[in-house]
């Protein structure tokens, strides 16, 4: 089964990867995640499902070690492009080809909502940043309402395939923590959004946004997103979640 999950992801990225790459360019911008990682001068850092190297690439301002594993042969193809220095390697965020305490940040961008066993991943994140090493998940996250979880989860299901959940902050806690990992920061960043920049109609089929529209505008409401109309647009807000962990003292 987790091969066929990994399938759909790759399919989908695989068929989007330079428009993903257009279309995401500059989300991390305001996120300031290379400051909340507390990251040093010349550390090691790996990002896991970081495709095309948007998130990653932040952290160029500090540190030229920079490793990218991703699903997606294509997600990598146009990182190399334009991202030359990088490390790239095609792999599982659940079986990393890498040492053991050989990386000082592990790190998942947007990636997590992907992943329908997120705990092995976090387990490995653990395992490859050794004992003073540090681990930053950053996701998207729903309300703590389970209706707006339920609805949400349909919402995204019917936009990707490959989506796995749609969780709140207080799983994306306890899947870190079962991951054997210490919460040391957290931060909740909220955006809005237009959906003519979530679905670009270059890199969405049309029957795929039309149906998408379509559940919007009769369930929207539903999923504490607070979708509202804009002309022929629509605009909703997105949350973002940003934990910093380590490993327990005593581990």
């Amino acid at each position: 089964m987790p091969d066929a999950r990994n399938r759909a992801v790759q399919e989908e990225f695989e068929r989007v990867a330079e428009l993903f790459s257009r279309r995401s360019a500059g989300r991390f911008d305001e996120l300031g995640a290379v400051e909340f990682a507390r990251t040093n001068p010349g550390e090691r850092v790996i990002e896991l499902g970081g495709g095309t190297g948007n998130f990653i690439s932040a952290f160029a301002e500090v540190t030229d070690d920079l490793t990218i594993v991703d699903l997606t042969e294509g997600m990598l193809r146009v990182a190399r492009r334009h991202h030359p220095g990088m490390k790239l390697v095609v792999g599982d965020a659940a079986r990393l080809p890498l040492r053991s305490g050989s990386i000082d940040l592990a790190t998942s961008a947007q990636a997590f909502h992907h992943i329908f066993e997120p705990v092995p991943v976090v387990m490995e994140m653990r395992r490859v940043v050794g004992k003073d090493g540090r681990v930053l998940i950053v996701d998207q996250v729903t309300s703590e309402k389970y209706e707006e979880i339920e609805a949400l989860m349909e919402l995204e299901l019917l936009r990707d395939p490959s989506h796995a959940a749609s969780r709140p902050p207080s799983a994306l806690r306890l899947i870190v923590r079962a991951g054997g990992l210490e919460i040391v920061d957290e931060k909740i960043q909220v955006d809005e959004q237009r959906f003519s920049s979530w679905m670009w109609p270059v890199e969405f089929p049309q029957q795929r946004i039309d149906a998408v529209r379509s559940w919007i505008e009769r369930w929207g409401h539903k999923t504490g997103m607070d979708f509202r109309r804009e002309g022929d647009d629509w605009a909703f807000t997105r949350r973002r979640m940003m934990i910093l962990a380590e490993r327990p003292a005593s581990g």
